[in-house]
């Protein structure tokens, strides 16, 4: 048989669609050549201070970006093994990698990360209610403490006050989610209420029979009513989201000195918040362009504007592309593993009996 070639059949844009996309790269370019003449002095700086930053000192910032992605793992298999579910540090480290590494390249990245997480941890045999209730613990702590680090700054820095209400309402928020979850887990009935409401919507919009979903739903709402961490559970896992936190701060800390540049805690904690936050705003992978241009504009206050870019280059290297790195590198080692389940196991291993009546 003839093959068509691949232009076949392919709708040709129209002159308007042409148009604007030259006119939007044109617009790009010239805000990039703009910005290299006007900055050149400061960009010439910045990667001067990339060649010449201290080996020793990116050694340092590479091992405290990995051991951060080891304490965020602990936590996750510690919040897990709360709910029931047991899997490995080992385990969890690689799915860690693999989820930060879609998260940081792909739009959306958020959305995809979590259902990576979901499914790679459901193919190590833990429940959808301990992963779910791992999933949301372990970013509301992680959001608290974050929160909770740039108060630190705030209040250390004698000055930049201005930050800290939003900082506050932002801790506060995480706090009133925390104990609202918590409470749901303990006394369900209001959101399994909830839940059946919205069951029943959807059911009559989709044209489906009533009763669809609602045992699952109960099943799921079940599951979550048995967890019930012990108190060395929430200690731990507090403290774990901490030093998550703590080592990737350390890494920017010594991308620093790897520059020469001398920052104060104070100066440190605020730009690390301002970078997360920064990167949290916008929906672009990894917060590119809007993390690098806070926390550059941040550590400014201690040191020339090159030193500060090439800091903050050299941080984003380590943290950022050593996850991208060793993330894909799990996902596609996880992909094309002899063995692989498929993700229809993996919803017949939710329902029994639909995967006895497959088997049969």
């Amino acid at each position: 048989m003839t093959e068509l070639p691949a232009e076949v059949g392919k709708k040709p844009l129209s002159r308007v669609a042409v148009t604007r996309r030259t006119v939007i790269a044109a617009i790009l370019a010239g805000v990039v050549v703009t910005y290299a003449v006007v900055e050149g002095h400061t960009i010439t700086e910045a990667f001067r201070g990339v060649a010449d930053a201290s080996p020793r000192w990116l050694l340092i910032g590479l091992a405290a970006t990995m051991g951060s992605m080891v304490a965020f793992a602990v936590m996750r298999a510690l919040t897990l093994a709360a709910a029931g579910s047991r899997v490995s540090i080992l385990r969890n480290v690689a799915i860690s990698y693999g989820a930060g590494a879609v998260h940081a390249t792909l739009p959306a990245g958020a959305v995809f990360s979590t259902t990576y997480a979901f499914r790679s941890l459901r193919r190590q045999g833990a429940s959808s209610s301990a992963i779910t209730w791992s999933l949301t613990i372990t970013g509301l702590l992680s959001a608290l403490t974050l929160g909770a680090v740039g108060l630190v700054g705030v209040a250390l820095s004698g000055g930049a006050l201005g930050s800290a209400p939003g900082l506050a309402v932002k801790v506060l928020a995480s706090v009133a989610v925390f104990a609202l979850v918590v409470r749901l887990v303990r006394k369900p009935q209001p959101l399994v209420r909830l839940g059946h409401r919205l069951l029943a919507w959807y059911n009559r919009l989709r044209r489906r029979p009533a009763g669809t979903g609602h045992a699952r739903l109960d099943s799921i709402v079940e599951d979550l009513y048995i967890i019930r961490p012990a108190g060395y559970h929430w200690v731990g896992a507090l403290l774990l989201a901490v030093v998550n936190w703590v080592l990737d701060l350390a890494c920017l800390a010594a991308c620093c000195a790897a520059v020469g540049m001398h920052v104060g805690l104070p100066v440190l904690l605020l730009t690390y918040t301002a970078g997360m936050a920064a990167g949290s705003l916008l929906p672009v992978p990894s917060g590119l362009g809007a993390v690098e241009a806070a926390m550059a504009l941040s550590l400014t206050v201690s040191g020339g504007a090159g030193s500060a870019l090439a800091s903050v280059l050299l941080y984003r290297v380590l943290s950022t592309g050593s996850v991208v790195l060793i993330g894909w590198i799990v996902v596609a080692t996880q992909h094309f593993r002899p063995g692989r389940r498929s993700g229809r196991d993996e919803e017949l291993e939710d329902q029994p009996d639909r995967r006895h009546l497959a088997d049969v």
